[in-house]
């Protein structure tokens, strides 16, 4: 599960500019909250809710889910991944690194 592995990630790197935005798609408020709340999450949660569609599905042009997209401080997609498997944070840190960097 990708969103508990991020939390370390935000905590190690918020000082240096570096934001975690997870967006819920389910629109299961009371369950995405409970979620929150049960793995002590505390980096930045949104709900993707117009009509029937998905906002960020739409505009992020996503494949399925997770998908984690690392982003530059202009709003340019830099990293993309689909899917979370246990080690997967372990690159997404890389990435963040050199993103940090630039």
């Amino acid at each position: 599960m990708e969103l508990p592995r991020l939390e370390p990630l935000w905590q190690k790197y918020r000082d240096q500019g570096f934001t975690v935005i997870a967006i819920e798609t389910s629109r299961d408020r009371e369950q995405a909250q409970e979620f929150v709340a049960d793995n002590n999450l505390t980096y930045h949660f949104l709900e993707d809710v117009k009509g029937e569609g998905n906002v960020a599905e739409d505009r992020l042009q996503m494949y399925g889910q997770p998908s984690t997209y690392l982003v530059d401080r202009h709003g340019q997609i830099l990293y993309y991944h689909l899917g979370f498997d246990a080690g997967d944070e372990v690159k997404m840190e890389e990435e963040i690194q050199l993103l940090l960097k630039s």
